[in-house]
């Protein structure tokens, strides 16, 4: 039986990555494999019509099946790969993964050092002195 992992990856929460064998490992990537039949058996069962330019919010149910270290470039350090194998597959609305993509992208931002600067607009009043 498939095991459930349940806990917040280690990079999550204390940003360090475990060495391998006595090398630090600075980066993770993920490779996903079998994506395709899960979407082809998900449509097959509610089938819908995508245009090109559309963006569309998949979700994917994937087993680890693969972890791998491999050399950076330039570095003396190790990026660890996981390869998943996607199982089931499903299209879903944006407004379900809205949040988590949205914090997602500011979190990118932040990592690549991209300030946000706080923005008045859309009809909102500019705050006064009394506020």
């Amino acid at each position: 039986m498939a095991r459930t992992t349940k806990r917040t990856p280690q990079s999550a929460t204390d940003g360090q990555l475990a060495p391998f064998e006595g090398r630090d490992v600075l980066q993770t990537s993920i490779k996903v494999t079998n994506a395709g039949d899960g979407l082809s058996d998900a449509m097959a069962v509610d089938p819908d019509e995508y245009h090109l330019g559309d963006t569309v919010h998949v979700v994917l149910e994937c087993i680890v099946r693969r972890v791998d270290y491999v050399q950076i470039n330039g570095v003396d350090a190790l990026r660890r790969v996981h390869t998943l194998k996607a199982g089931t597959a499903t299209v879903v609305d944006a407004e379900l993964v809205k949040d988590v993509l949205d914090a997602q992208r500011l979190a990118i931002e932040k990592a690549k050092g991209v300030a946000r600067l706080p923005f008045v607009g859309d009809g909102e009043e500019e705050p006064t002195d009394d506020d």
